[in-house]
């Protein structure tokens, strides 16, 4: 049994600490990489190739992350903390038709994606870094031809050639009648740092079909102007987006409302046809919220 219930005080305060290990671990990746890089001769690296750098030392900190995570505890018929991981398998399993996988990183939950409903999935991920574990995931999970990495952000600027480039005539109709693509959209731990997220998500909107859905898991901004938002916790990822968060850490703002770009989506439409989206976790640095937003159907 699972709970979001405020855990003691101690654990409370211990979690205002757990960003840090996250921190710390792909700073030292950071520092390899530029290591690695003025033993190889470049000595200017680190300034005149930062982005380079920054790409390569994310893509081994998330691969030694994402293989590093326990997995999930054992049953137990004792109150349980919630853990936002235990939150994606029931979102997913409603994915079908055509799915637009945002930043799948490893492929960690492409387990999850296997169901008949779905016809094809385009991944979109921008650090390059990161294909070769995906393009492995996806063969191992038997996904290989119905899985298409696309080396990309989901801006349409650069999604929609991506599309082109798979041959696969996902996007005729929309080039041709301005319709929908996508039947799915996944956002799982990422919208945090996709740029321009409010812009964005109007566009990704926009290529949604009628009736589509998005399915989201994210850790958020702390609402701590609620009541089961802590003040504690919004001062801290203050601190941690001071000590450089965003900068070893692949773009990932902790602060951003991301509720509130999902919502605002729809607003020149006339707003979503549902929106069901629950809040974990208010008390911690990454509260998440978890959910499915549908588009009004035709």
């Amino acid at each position: 049994m699972s709970s979001d219930a405020p855990p003691p005080l101690h654990e409370r305060v211990l979690g205002l600490f757990e960003p840090t290990l996250l921190l710390v671990m792909a700073i030292s990746h950071y520092i390899q990489v530029c290591i690695e890089a003025i033993k190889r001769g470049e000595i200017l690296a680190p300034i005149t190739q930062t982005a380079k750098l920054r790409d390569e030392a994310f893509a081994r900190f998330w691969i030694a992350f994402t293989t590093s995570r326990p997995g999930p505890p054992p049953p137990t018929n004792e109150p349980t903390q919630i853990q936002p991981s235990s939150l994606i398998p029931p979102l997913l399993k409603t994915a079908s038709g055509i799915v637009l996988d945002i930043g799948p990183g490893t492929g960690s939950q492409m387990p999850l994606l296997k169901s008949p409903a779905i016809r094809a999935i385009y991944g979109a991920e921008p650090c390059t870094g990161l294909h070769k574990a995906l393009h492995s995931k996806a063969v191992a999970e038997g996904l290989g031809t119905k899985y298409h990495i696309l080396p990309c952000s989901v801006a349409p600027s650069e999604l929609l050639p991506a599309l082109d480039a798979t041959d696969t005539g996902v996007t005729d109709s929309h080039k041709a009648n301005g319709d929908g693509i996508f039947d799915t959209i996944i956002c799982v731990r990422v919208l945090c740092s996709v740029p321009e997220l409010d812009r964005t998500m109007r566009e990704l909107y926009a290529l949604l079909r009628p009736g589509g859905k998005v399915l989201v898991m994210e850790h958020v901004v702390n609402p701590w102007r609620t009541a089961k938002g802590s003040m504690a916790a919004r001062i801290a990822q203050g601190v941690y987006q001071i000590l450089g968060w965003s900068f070893f850490i692949g773009d990932c703002c902790l602060d951003r409302d991301v509720e509130g770009a999902l919502r605002g989506a729809a607003d020149g439409d006339g707003g979503w046809e549902s929106v069901a989206i629950e809040r974990w976790m208010g008390w911690s640095a990454l509260p998440h919220i978890s959910g499915v937003l549908i588009k009004k159907s035709k």
